[in-house]
Formats: structure tokens, C-alpha cells, sequence
């Protein structure tokens, strides 16, 4: 071919513009190919990503429901999921180098809006309620693999679980046999039904929900929509209370408390929150509360209690006689206030809830009459006391869920005993009804014989406050209804003994200072007074006792601790 020819044929190619699009095509199918490639290699590290978070926050959430296990929880979750080969190694998990990596820490989750997300969580924090798992694997590249290292996909997740801690303080009613117990519940229900003591003991060890008696009670109101919260809110007369607690009975039992509440009838009301606190479990509708651990409450308990914080302020008259030479009975007063706000004597709630007895006050008189001497005639002697005992109160501390088939998580409760304080004096009935301050208790003139002798005493006992108590509470001891107690000091059990032997008595003889010492009469009083301690003691504890308050004490019962779904907090 010709120089010529070649030279036409270049000069053609080079300005010809057919075939273009063509070129054009090719490379832009080249780089389609490869911008494709790199797209599906994003979305499907995009989808591993997903799949593992989902995966991550299942394995969680799992674990949060039983965190002394959580590490195996959570690997077995992620091994159902496909993301942890069945036989990889422990320690392959653990290697920082490993190309799969678990990391599982159990810790305190705190819903405080203060801080920060990240902060929220705090590993290895008691009480734990929380699992934070972290899971890390490399990702798959279907057409980069060549050129480019697959990367790393790390997911975490946070679940928290709140346990809920069902717990009673004060709730040791024991028996209610004797005149003086019968005549205090005949007092606080405003009856006079003579019911045996057989009876009552029956009626005692009737037990019943507290959500089946909250159903009764809003059958008995009449209530049949909303949750239990709104029935919380609710005012019941006594009456309306042991109608409600004879709806969860059956034979003579059933037919001693109709007996009760007819008599109780419509006096007494009390704001049903103020003995019970059921915490989330409120909100759910009448008729559907939980069972099972949430129950077991005694029926005269309840009622009891019930009738105890009715009108705010309830007091309640009674007279005592006991086997005492020379007693010629006892006088006594009793005053009981409401607990605390944001206390309850029944309570199901997380870490922090609170429950307290109400505060009591009791006025004893004791009139005796003495032979100081044999040649003395009989002298009167009047000796005034005055009781006060603060709330006990005790505090869910920490819980744990349920493990395996137990029907019950365990439970640290953090108690505290009510002060108590006794004193030689006389305190009007206005001061006993004003619980906004100690009343002012004044001296007392114990003998008072005209101008032949005068006795003036005085004494002050006081059961000094301590710092909360831990009580532990197994599954076992849920389960058997253990009641454990705190107390501040042996000195609770004979107060009343203890003032008597300390009363400071100041004599004056008068005209008989000429054959008598002050020594003398002090000596000869305190002897014939001292019978009088352990019987006013026996007397103060079974008051104590069915008002669900003990000396010094606090008594407390967990009925349940369960836990519902955990949830996702990050």
C-alpha cells in the first residue's frame, strides 16, 4: 500500500466519529462494574451489619434475664444466629487478634437523663441490672476481597432488666388470743363482735393475693373499668374492706368477717394507696394482676393495718385488768398516724422502693394501791406513761430475676427499726392526736397522801435510731415466707421494765420526815412498783404486735420477686 494511501486512511480515522458511543459504553461499563461492585460490597456489609445488631440485641436481652450466666447466654444466642461457628474456642473470643471477638459485661444501668448515653452504663456495678454485649467479626467482601482487607463490623447493645421486689415491713401478727388483743381490733374496727379465739386464729392463717383482694375490693366498690392505680386512689370504709376480704374466704372464716364488716359498717375510710404500692404492676387492669409470688397475705394483717391508718389519726380507748397484787387496773389511750408519704406497708417495685409502719403513741395509767409500811394505811398510787414509736421503715436494696424454674428471684432489703421512747408523765388527748411534733409530757405526782407524803417521779427511756440493716432473702426463704427483723437493742424487750427500775423519785415526807429517810420510802416504792414492769412489757408488746410494729424492731417479709421483659437501652 502506498505512502499516500496510509496517510488518507489515518487522516480519515482520526476524524471520523463513528463508533463512539460505543467506546463510551465499554468504559462506562467498566466503571459500572466496578462502582457495582463496591455498591454490593456496601450494602451487604450494610445487611451483615443489621443482621449482626439484631442478633447482638436478642443475645442481650437474654442475658439480662440471667446475668450469672450472661456470657454463656449471649454466645449461645449468637451461635443460633449463625455468627459464632458451634466450635470456636473461649479464648479465640477473647483474642484482641481474633478475627471474632465477644466481649460481655455485666454492670448498673441509670435511666439519668443527666448524663450521657454512654455513661448511663457502668460495668461491674452493684446492684446489677444490666448486660452490655459487644460482638465483633470481619465482614464479608464479594468483589474487593481481592484488593481490599475486609473490614471489621462491631455491634453492641445494652439491655436492662428492673426486678420487682414484693415486701411488707411490720407484718408479724402472731395471735390475737386475749381480752386486750380482741378489744384493740373490736377498737380500730369500731365493732364489738365477740368472736372466738379460735376463730380468729383461723381467720389468721387465711391468706389471700394481693391482687385477688384489690379484684374483690373493686367488685365490693362496684368498680369494673380502669386499672389498679385508679383503684388505689379509691376511699373504703372498714366495712367495705372485710366485705371485700369475706369475698376471698369460704366457710366459717367467710362467715366470722360478713360478722365484721356488718358491724364495721360505713365509719372509717382509708385511701387504699396508703397500703399498698404496686409499682408498675398499677397500670395494668383491674382483673389481671399478677399471682403466684405476688400473694400470701395475711387476711387479719390486712385488715388490721387497714383499719389502723383509716381517718389519718385513729384512737382508740381501752381498759386492762391483769393478776397484779394491788393493780387496780390500767387506763390506756392509744394514737396511730398515717405512714409517711411515699410510704406503704405492702409495696412491689424496683431498687428504692420504700415501705413504713405508721407511727404509734400510747398513754398508760396504772392505778395501784401500795402498803409502804406497816403502819402506813394503803396508799394510792397513780403512774402515768407515755409511749412513742417512730415508723420502721426498709428499702428494696438490690434483685435479682428468677433463675431457671424458680418461681421467685432473690432480694436485699435494707431496714431500719422505729425510735421508741417511753416516759413517766401525763400527755393531754390533743397532744396525742397532734403527730407533728413530740407532745409535752408533764411531771408526774405519783403519791399524793395530803400532807403525810408526796412523791414526785420522773424517767426516760429511748431506743436510739440505728443505721439501716441488710436482710437477705433467698429463694428459699421467699418461698417459706421467712420474716426476718433488725433491732437496735435487747433493751426493746423490757422497756417498760428497765423505766421502772430507773425512776427518779423525789420524796417528801412531810410530818413523817420524823420516823422516816426519803431512802426508805424511795426503796420500799421501787420494790411494790417492780412487779409492774414485765406486765406493762407483756402488755406493750401484744399491742405492738397487732398493729404490725414491734420495740426497737422491724420486722420484714418479701412475698416475691419477679421481673418483666428486658429491654433495650442502647
Amino acid at each position: 500500500m502506498s505512502r499516500g494511501r496510509v496517510g488518507r486512511l489515518l487522516s480519515s480515522f482520526k476524524d471520523s466519529e463513528r463508533g463512539n458511543m460505543a467506546i463510551m459504553f465499554a468504559a462506562a461499563l467498566a466503571l459500572g462494574a466496578v462502582l457495582g461492585a463496591f455498591a454490593i460490597d456496601e450494602g451487604s456489609l450494610y445487611i451483615e451489619r443489621r443482621v449482626a445488631q439484631s442478633a447482638v440485641d436478642l443475645a442481650s436481652m437474654q442475658a439480662a434475664r440471667n446475668p450469672a450466666n450472661a456470657y454463656s447466654v449471649a454466645r449461645a444466642a449468637l451461635g443460633e444466629a449463625g455468627l459464632i461457628a458451634r466450635g470456636l474456642a473461649h479464648h479465640d473470643l477473647q483474642n484482641p487478634l481474633s478475627s471474632t471477638r465477644l466481649e460481655v459485661e455485666i454492670g448498673q444501668y441509670v435511666p439519668d437523663s443527666g448524663l450521657s448515653v454512654a455513661a448511663r452504663f457502668r460495668a461491674n456495678q452493684a446492684p446489677a441490672n444490666a448486660v452490655r454485649v459487644r460482638f465483633t467479626r470481619k465482614g464479608t467482601l464479594y468483589f474487593a476481597r481481592g484488593w481490599i482487607e475486609p473490614p471489621d463490623i462491631g455491634v453492641e447493645a445494652v439491655a436492662a432488666v428492673t426486678p420487682q421486689v414484693a415486701f411488707s415491713v411490720g407484718s408479724r401478727l402472731a395471735s390475737v388470743q386475749g381480752g386486750v388483743a380482741n378489744a384493740l381490733l373490736n377498737g380500730l374496727l369500731g365493732t364489738d363482735v365477740a368472736l372466738s379465739a379460735v376463730t380468729y386464729d383461723n381467720i389468721l392463717s387465711a391468706k389471700v393475693g394481693a391482687f385477688g383482694f384489690l379484684d374483690a375490693l373493686a367488685s365490693e366498690l362496684g368498680i369494673t373499668v380502669g386499672t389498679y392505680n385508679d383503684l388505689l386512689a379509691v376511699e373504703a370504709s372498714r366495712g367495705v374492706i372485710a366485705a371485700a376480704l369475706a369475698r376471698t374466704l369460704s366457710g366459717a372464716e367467710r362467715t366470722a368477717m360478713l360478722t365484721i364488716a356488718a358491724a364495721a359498717g360505713p365509719d372509717g375510710k382509708v385511701t387504699i394507696g396508703k397500703l399498698f404500692d404496686l409499682g408498675l404492676f398499677g397500670g395494668l387492669p383491674i382483673g389481671t394482676g399478677e399471682t403466684g409470688a405476688f400473694t400470701e397475705l395475711s387476711v387479719l394483717e390486712l385488715l388490721a393495718l387497714s383499719s389502723a391508718v383509716s381517718d389519718g389519726s385513729h384512737q382508740v380507748a381501752l381498759n386492762a385488768t391483769a393478776d397484779l397484787p394491788g393493780l387496780l387496773g390500767l387506763t390506756m389511750l392509744l394514737s396511730i398516724g398515717e405512714p409517711p408519704q411515699g410510704g406503704t406497708w405492702y409495696a412491689i417495685g424496683p431498687t428504692g422502693t420504700i415501705v413504713r409502719t405508721a407511727q404509734i403513741r400510747l398513754r398508760i395509767v396504772a392505778n395501784l394501791k401500795l402498803n409502804l409500811l406497816g403502819f402506813l394505811p394503803i396508799v394510792d398510787v397513780r403512774l402515768p406513761l407515755y409511749l412513742e414509736v417512730a415508723n420502721a421503715e426498709a428499702m428494696a436494696q438490690s434483685g435479682t430475676c428468677p433463675a431457671g424454674n424458680a418461681v421467685t428471684g432473690t432480694a436485699v432489703i435494707a431496714a431500719r427499726p422505729g425510735v421508741a421512747r417511753l416516759v413517766v408523765g401525763d400527755v393531754s388527748d390533743a397532744a396525742m392526736a397532734n403527730f407533728g411534733a413530740f407532745p409535752t409530757v408533764n411531771g408526774a405526782t405519783i403519791v399524793d397522801v395530803l400532807k403525810l407524803l408526796r412523791v414526785n417521779a420522773s424517767a426516760d427511756i429511748q431506743i436510739a435510731s440505728t443505721q439501716p440493716q441488710q436482710l437477705g432473702f433467698s429463694v428459699a426463704d421467699i418461698t417459706n415466707e421467712a420474716v426476718k427483723s433488725v433491732r437496735t437493742t435487747t433493751v426493746a424487750q423490757s422497756i417498760a421494765t428497765s423505766l421502772v427500775e430507773d425512776l427518779d423519785m423525789k420524796v417528801d415526807l412531810g410530818i413523817l420526815a420524823i420516823g422516816l429517810t426519803e431512802g426508805h420510802v424511795r426503796q420500799l416504792l421501787a420494790s411494790q412498783l417492780a412487779p409492774l414492769g414485765p406486765m406493762l412489757d407483756g402488755l406493750i408488746n401484744t399491742l405492738c404486735e397487732v398493729l404490725g410494729v414491734k420495740l426497737g424492731e422491724a420486722d420484714v417479709q418479701v412475698y416475691g420477686v419477679r421481673c418483666p421483659p428486658p429491654v433495650l437501652v442502647r
